[in-house]
């Protein structure tokens, strides 16, 4: 109870100023533009209001999160940061953890005022229309202006929507002040965590203005928003569930930081482009499945196939061709960069002798990545299916999307992709081979994405990208498989030949 008392003084005492009065006079303003914005939509649909108009649409209005509330939060967030870090701190208080909730417990003395003047604006600038505990009319209207019209289906009375707001809220600053402490207790930085405060205040209103509608999910406005966060997710649940898992991983990563953490970085640095790499899948199966989503009809193996739909030379569109050289190509060079390349710069005349034949060395890591090949499309399989189920697709055991058997999709997915990278695995290994130099392995990948382009494969002839689900519309599978299995007998006997005849070390 003193605790609070105490906490409840400082925070009174933080809003007794001038730069609260400043900040109620903005939203005072903004509050009156959203008031005659809202009456004019009424007047011109012809429609009741009341106050819950104004006051969820001042409190989830994206407008001022991004443009106000959130570089007024950062500063504040930097702030007791900054006043905060102190090594005498550290040695009363005995850890880095305790530090962390003692930094926030100060934050939220002064951002509880932010809060408070918020919600109370909020709630003063009903003041005019008319009292009801219901939706209105011009909520439930589809107008241009209207941003309730997402929370009206979602929520049956307007004040759950305003305890929504405010507990998201709540996590949400709690959330982003521990990852900025985190990442100050890890570098010792000022410049760092200011860098980071101006790139997410800066990626906040780029990503506002530029991002589409499928990639609304990435923004940290949909995290402050409960308007936003429906139309990003179609979900509130799972917004929760995103800010409260991520909020919980980091306060279990507090202990860490009063261990030496050197052993943990160095150990974690090798991980970093693998972490990187399938983030990056994760979000492009998010963004396939946020733009199929609209559709009711849509299955999670829907989801699985237009995720890895890929391009040929008669169907091409960019956004696929990208994902297909993050997933494959970028898989590849994975491959090449942790585990080729490593095998090449060792061997030795100590390998060849042990293994008696340079084809017998080949085969004893190529297994490895055989096995490896299986797993990784495994792994896609289950993640578009996962993420999928994330977004509320129908568990249907067909595709809406594409007219072939199932098991012809299935099969054109693990046989056809298996071959494709194992033919793109071959041809990097023979570049290296004659070249000595690993960075010609990258040379031919973008080589490869030249061929995939439009109207160059319009045959299917060449063995680039024929995995892509796309090639389904126009060729059998077993054409396809055909075609990987002559390319990669192909490089393979150019393999044996070149290292039968090679006298490399």
């Amino acid at each position: 109870m003193k605790r609070w008392s105490s906490f409840i003084r400082e925070s009174i005492e933080h809003m007794i100023s001038i730069k609260w009065i400043v900040v109620g006079i903005v939203f005072y303003f903004y509050g009156v533009r959203l008031k005659k914005e809202i009456v004019q939509a009424a007047c011109e649909q012809k429609v009741s209001f009341n106050n819950w108009d104004i006051t969820l649409r001042l409190l989830s209005d994206a407008y001022l999160i991004v443009y106000f509330i959130t570089p007024v939060t950062l500063f504040f967030l930097i702030r007791s940061l900054f006043l905060d870090f102190d090594y005498q701190v550290f040695i009363r208080l005995g850890s880095f953890k305790k530090w962390v909730y003692r930094s926030l417990r100060n934050f939220w003395i002064n951002v509880f005022s932010l809060l408070f003047l918020w919600f109370f604006m909020a709630l003063f600038m009903a003041i005019g229309f008319s009292h009801s505990w219901n939706w209105s009319d011009l909520s439930k209207a589809a107008h241009f202006t209207n941003t309730l019209e997402g929370l009206v289906n979602f929520f049956s009375y307007p004040a759950f929507a305003f305890f929504a707001q405010f507990v998201l809220l709540l996590f949400t600053f709690s959330l982003l002040h521990i990852v900025f402490s985190i990442m100050y207790v890890l570098t010792k930085n000022k410049g760092v965590i200011i860098f980071m405060s101006v790139l997410f205040f800066l990626f906040n209103i780029v990503g506002f203005k530029l991002f589409p509608t499928e990639l609304a999910f990435l923004l940290p406005v949909t995290f402050f928003s409960i308007a936003n966060a429906l139309n990003a997710f179609h979900s509130l649940e799972s917004v929760y569930i995103i800010v409260i898992a991520v909020l919980v991983f980091c306060i279990c990563l507090l202990p860490f930081l009063d261990l030496n953490k050197r052993p943990y970085i160095r150990a974690m640095k090798s991980y970093i482009p693998i972490v990187f790499y399938f983030s990056l899948c994760i979000m492009g199966i998010g963004v396939t499945a946020q733009s199929l989503v609209r559709s009711s009809d849509i299955t999670i193996l829907d989801v699985f196939v237009m995720s890895f739909a890929g391009v040929s030379a008669e169907r091409f569109a960019y956004i696929p061709f990208f994902f297909y050289a993050v997933v494959f190509f970028g898989f590849t060079y994975l491959l090449q960069l942790f585990f080729l390349s490593n095998e090449l710069e060792q061997l030795s005349y100590y390998k060849i002798i042990r293994f008696r034949s340079l084809n017998k060395w080949f085969w004893s890591w190529m297994k490895k990545f055989i096995v490896i090949t299986f797993f990784f499309l495994m792994i896609l399989f289950v993640l578009s299916l996962a993420v999928a189920v994330c977004f509320q697709t129908n568990i249907d055991g067909y595709v809406t999307l594409l007219s072939k058997p199932l098991h012809e999709m299935i099969y054109h997915f693990f046989m056809n992709g298996f071959l494709q990278i194992m033919f793109y695995i071959s041809l990097i290994f023979i570049v290296s081979w004659i070249s000595n130099e690993s960075i010609y392995g990258v040379v031919l990948i973008s080589i490869c994405m030249i061929v995939m382009l439009p109207r160059v494969n319009v045959n299917g002839i060449i063995p680039i990208g024929l995995n892509s689900m796309v090639y389904l519309v126009d060729y059998s599978p077993y054409y396809l498989t055909m075609i990987l299995m002559i390319a990669n007998v192909m490089s393979f006997f150019v393999i044996h030949r070149l290292l039968k005849q090679s006298l490399k070390i």
